[in-house]
C-alpha cells in the first residue's frame, strides 16, 4: 500500500522539504523530485531493509532512512515543523498506536502541510483516526481516487476471500491547521 501513497504524493503536488513514510515507499522518490526525503519506520529491521532497497535501486534523490517512533520526542523533534508531505500506509490497526501518530504529524508538519493516509476501514479504525484528526488538521475522506483501483476493487469483490472492511485502501487526506489546539498537542 505505500506504493499507493507515493502515487497520492505524486498527484497531490511535489513537496519541497521533507516527506516521512512508514520506511517502505521508494515510490516517494520516484514519483516526484522532492528536496530532500527520509523513509522512517519504528522498527529498526524494517529500515535496514529499506537501506538495502536503496543499495539495489537508482533514484532522482537519495533518501535518507531512520527509526522514528511515533511519540518518541527525541525521534520526532528533529523534524518538528519541517514537513509538507506525511504518508502513513496501513497504520491505524493498532488502538494504542493511534493517538501517538496524530501527536507525531500534529509535531513534524509544518502549517498547512499534508499527511496522506491510506488504510482499509478495519471495523472502524479509519473512521477512529479521523475523529482524533479533526481539532488539529481538515480531514477530507476519498474511496475512489484511481481509475486502475477502483477497476481491481470492482474484480477483486467477486471473490469470496475479499473483505471491503479488511482490504479496500481508504484514503484520507489531513491538512494541517494554525491554531491552538496544535501548540497545546505537542506537550
Amino acid at each position: 500500500m505505500t506504493c499507493l501513497a507515493g502515487m497520492m504524493v505524486a498527484a497531490s503536488g511535489v513537496p519541497s522539504r521533507v516527506v516521512l513514510t512508514d520506511g517502505n515507499a521508494l515510490s516517494v522518490a520516484a514519483s516526484g523530485v522532492p528536496s530532500r526525503v527520509v523513509l522512517t519506520d519504528g522498527n529498526a529491521l524494517s529500515v535496514s531493509n529499506v537501506n538495502t532497497a536503496l543499495q539495489h535501486n537508482t533514484l532522482p534523490v537519495q533518501p535518507s532512512t531512520r527509526v522514528l517512533r511515533w511519540g518518541v520526542e527525541e525521534e520526532v523533534a528533529p523534524y518538528r515543523d519541517k514537513v509538507d508531505v506525511a504518508m502513513c500506509a496501513d497504520c491505524l490497526f493498532f488502538d494504542e498506536g493511534r493517538e501517538s501518530l496524530v501527536r507525531t504529524l500534529v509535531s513534524v508538519l509544518r502549517v498547512g502541510g499534508k499527511a496522506l493516509v491510506v488504510a482499509p476501514a478495519r471495523s472502524g479504525t479509519f473512521h477512529s483516526f479521523a475523529t482524533l484528526c479533526r481539532p488539529y488538521f481538515t480531514v477530507s475522506m476519498v474511496t475512489e481516487y484511481d481509475r486502475v483501483v477502483h477497476q481491481h476493487v470492482n474484480k477483486c469483490s467477486r471473490d469470496p476471500h475479499y473483505s471491503e472492511n479488511l482490504h479496500f485502501p481508504l484514503l484520507m487526506i489531513l491538512h494541517k491547521l494554525n491554531n491552538n489546539n496544535n501548540n497545546n498537542h505537542n506537550n
